[in-house]
């Protein structure tokens, strides 16, 4: 077989490449909710601390989460200034469930509270001490979490609802890829393939004890074609579009579950 026959079956290898060639990525439901600062860190950053003795005494068993309906909630999207007004809206349409809803700040930061250091497994009250983990990521989630729950006690909340996320994104060269290699087709022709999964999910933490009440989940998938030129902004299109979905489905899921837990008896 002589060269003359071999180049071209190499340029079609190379343009069947470009076919398969795929843009991978992952990021938390806001683009500010981080791998140390995310909605896993903060729920599980509740249980870092022993949880509010019963009666308010500083020794006794602690008190049980619970979940008085209607209830008064103050809600916060980790990453976000507050979280979206579709989202509080169809809470507040459910009166008989939420007696009062309000958005908080869910933007990391840090808050002025009794410091705290990170030593052998656990948190002891006092300024760190050198060599001490008190930038640990789970220390600051436990603070911001903490400051988050005061302000809703200030507000005269009895649930601080924490919602959070992942969504995961690709972006894939389909058999129209071949026609990228002309510069009309990179602009015209719909050679990408985008998909997006988002997950979200809420978490009701009872103000009283400090810990979580109830919890729920949703998810939703999105796709789209965009040509090569172009795709960036339809990847973004995309997210959004699955953001704004999830986000709806939690809401209805956590009306579910409120719903459930009522007919159970929570009260």
């Amino acid at each position: 077989m002589n060269s003359t026959t071999l180049r071209p079956r190499r340029y079609v290898a190379v343009a069947l490449s470009l076919v398969l060639l795929a843009g991978c990525a992952s990021s938390g439901l806001s683009p500010r909710e981080t791998a140390n600062q995310n909605y896993s860190s903060f729920v599980y950053s509740l249980y870092d601390l022993p949880a509010a003795p019963a009666g308010g005494s500083e020794q006794g068993t602690p008190r049980p989460a619970k979940l008085t309906l209607p209830a008064r909630v103050a809600v916060v999207q980790v990453g976000e200034v507050a979280p979206p007004q579709a989202f509080l809206n169809k809470l507040r349409g459910r009166p008989d469930l939420f007696a009062r809803v309000e958005g908080i700040s869910g933007i990391s930061g840090s808050f002025a509270l009794p410091q705290h250091s990170y030593e052998a497994g656990r948190y002891v009250a006092g300024p760190p001490s050198p060599g001490s983990r008190a930038l640990d990521s789970r220390y600051q989630a436990h603070q911001d979490i903490a400051g988050m729950q005061q302000l809703a006690r200030d507000m005269g909340m009895d649930q601080l609802l924490v919602v959070g996320g992942t969504i995961d994104h690709a972006t894939h060269g389909n058999a129209l890829s071949l026609l990228d290699l002309t510069i009309v087709g990179a602009f015209v022709v719909p050679s990408k393939q985008i998909t997006a999964t988002a997950t979200a999910a809420g978490a009701m933490i009872d103000l009283d004890s400090g810990r979580v009440a109830l919890t729920a989940s949703a998810d939703a998938s999105k796709g789209g074609l965009a040509a090569t030129a172009t795709q960036e902004g339809a990847q973004l299109n995309v997210l959004r579009q699955a953001r704004d979905e999830v986000v709806s489905k939690l809401g209805d899921s956590l009306v579910a579950e409120c719903q459930r837990r009522r007919a159970a008896g929570a009260s």
